[in-house]
C-alpha cells in the first residue's frame, strides 16, 4: 500500500510539474503572438541559447528607415508597400500618401516601369532614370532586388542630381580646356612660322651685309673708319648669331618622339664636337656611370652641350676646367615609389652670386658684359624648355669663384 501512495504521489507531482510548464509554454506563445517578446533564453544542458523573435525584424526596419538612400518594396504589380523617410524626401511627399501608390507614377516615363522590370528577370538589376518629386525631376540610379514570389521587389533609389552636377561641370571643363590647348597649338605654330620666317627674312641680308664687309680693306681707310667697319662686321655677326639662337630656341618648344638613349654615348659625342675647345682649355670632364633616359636624343644632345659649353667658358682663367657628371645615387622617389632618375653636373668655374640664380633661366638674361663673354643669353633658357618637355626640372647651386652645380630632375622610367 504504501508503495501504491508513494507512486501516485510521485505521478501527481510531475502532472502538475506538467501543467505549469504547459501553462508557461502557452503564456509564452500567446505573448509571441501578441508581440509582447523580442527574444527567448533556453537553457539546454547547463548552456543559455538566446532565440530573437522581433529585435531582428526591428533592426532591419530601423535600418531601413535610418537609410542615406531612397528605400521601398513594392508588389510585383508596382504597389509601394513601404517607403523609409529618404525617399519621401526626394518625392518631396510622404510615407502617407506614398505607400499604396504604383513605382510607375514617380518615374518620368511610366512606361519604363515594364522595361525596367523584365530587364531583373536577365540579371538587369542597375538603372538610371528620371523620378518625379513634387517640384520636378531629378536624375537617379535604381536598384532592384526579387525579395522572392511572397516578399515582392525590393527598390534602392540614388539620387544623382549633384553627381550629374559634378560630370557636367567636368565636361564644360574639359571642352573650355580643349579649347585652350587648340588656341596655344595655333598660337605656337604662328609663332615658329613667325620666328623661321623673320630668321630667313633677316638671315639673307645679313649674309650680304657679312660677305660685302669682309670685302672692304681696312687697310685703304681712315682709323675711324675702319673702327666704324669693324663695329659693323661686330653687330651683324652678333645679330647673325641672335637668330641663330632665336631658331633654336624656338625648336624646342615642342615635344618630339622619344626614346631609350644612352647618356654615356650621347656626352661622348658632345666632347667629340668640342674637343679644340677642350684642348684649348685643357679641361678634364669626369664621367660617372649614368642610367638610360626615355627622351629626345637630340634635344638630350643639345642640353648637355650648353652644359658643358657653358662650364668650359665660364671657367677661372688661374684653373684647369674640372667638369663631373655623375648620377644622383639618392634619387627622389615618385607617389608611386619608382625612383627617379637625377644627374648632376658640376664645375669649379667662376660661380655665380646667389641673387643671380633665379636670372639665368631667363631668355636673353646675361650676367656678364659681352665684352667678356660671348653669347646672347639664350643656352639655360633652351635648357630650362628642354627639360619642361622631358617633364623635369633643372635647379642651380652656386658660389662665386668655387664653381657651379646643375641638378637634372628627370621623372621614373615607366
Amino acid at each position: 500500500m504504501e508503495d501504491k501512495k508513494r507512486n501516485i504521489e510521485s505521478l501527481s507531482a510531475e502532472i502538475a510539474a506538467l501543467r505549469e510548464e504547459l501553462q508557461e509554454s502557452n503564456a509564452i506563445i500567446s505573448a509571441i503572438r501578441n508581440g509582447d517578446i523580442d527574444a527567448l533564453v533556453l537553457n539546454n544542458d547547463g548552456s543559455s541559447e538566446l532565440y530573437s523573435l522581433q529585435t531582428a525584424d526591428y533592426t532591419f526596419r530601423l535600418l531601413i528607415e535610418k537609410f542615406s538612400q531612397g528605400a521601398l518594396s513594392i508588389a510585383r504589380d508596382g504597389l509601394i508597400l513601404f517607403c523609409n523617410e529618404h525617399f519621401a524626401l526626394l518625392a518631396e511627399s510622404s510615407y502617407e500618401k506614398i505607400t499604396g501608390k504604383y513605382f510607375s507614377d514617380f518615374l518620368d516615363q511610366p512606361d519604363n516601369f515594364n522595361r525596367i522590370l523584365n530587364a531583373l528577370n536577365y540579371g538587369v538589376n542597375t538603372h538610371e532614370t528620371l523620378l518625379k518629386s513634387s517640384s520636378g525631376t531629378f536624375p537617379a540610379q535604381i536598384i532592384l532586388t526579387d525579395l522572392g514570389p511572397s516578399h515582392g521587389i525590393g527598390i534602392i533609389v540614388i539620387d544623382l542630381t549633384e553627381k550629374k552636377k559634378h560630370e557636367n561641370a567636368l565636361i564644360n571643363h574639359q571642352k573650355i580646356l580643349q579649347n585652350k590647348v587648340h588656341e596655344l597649338n595655333i598660337i605656337n605654330k604662328n609663332l615658329e612660322e613667325f620666328i623661321h620666317v623673320i630668321s630667313h627674312d633677316l638671315k639673307e641680308p645679313l649674309r650680304k651685309i657679312l660677305m660685302y664687309s669682309d670685302r672692304i680693306n681696312g687697310n685703304y681707310l681712315q682709323e675711324t673708319d675702319a673702327k666704324a667697319v669693324t663695329t659693323m662686321k661686330s653687330s651683324a655677326s652678333r645679330l647673325n648669331s641672335l637668330v641663330d639662337d632665336l631658331v633654336s630656341y624656338s625648336s624646342h618648344t615642342m615635344k618630339e618622339e622619344f626614346a631609350k638613349v644612352d647618356i654615356s654615348e650621347v656626352i661622348a659625342e658632345v666632347i667629340a664636337d668640342y674637343e679644340v675647345l677642350i684642348n684649348d682649355k685643357k679641361a678634364v670632364i669626369e664621367i660617372g656611370k649614368l642610367p638610360e633616359l626615355y627622351a629626345s636624343k637630340g634635344q638630350i644632345r643639345q642640353l648637355f652641350s650648353n652644359l658643358i659649353s657653358n662650364a668650359i667658358k665660364y671657367s677661372r682663367k688661374d684653373l684647369s676646367p674640372v667638369i663631373k657628371i655623375e648620377a644622383d645615387n639618392a634619387a627622389v622617389e615618385s607617389a608611386d615609389s619608382i625612383p627617379s632618375v637625377k644627374i648632376k653636373i658640376s664645375d669649379n668655374g667662376i660661380g655665380m652670386e646667389k641673387s643671380h640664380l633665379t636670372k639665368i633661366f631667363t631668355i636673353f638674361q646675361r650676367l656678364h658684359a659681352k665684352n667678356e663673354y660671348s653669347g646672347n643669353g639664350i643656352g639655360l633658357a633652351i635648357c630650362k624648355k628642354i627639360m619642361e618637355n622631358h617633364s623635369g626640372s633643372i635647379t642651380v647651386e652656386s658660389l662665386p669663384n668655387q664653381g657651379t652645380t646643375f641638378d637634372l630632375n628627370f621623372p621614373p622610367i615607366l
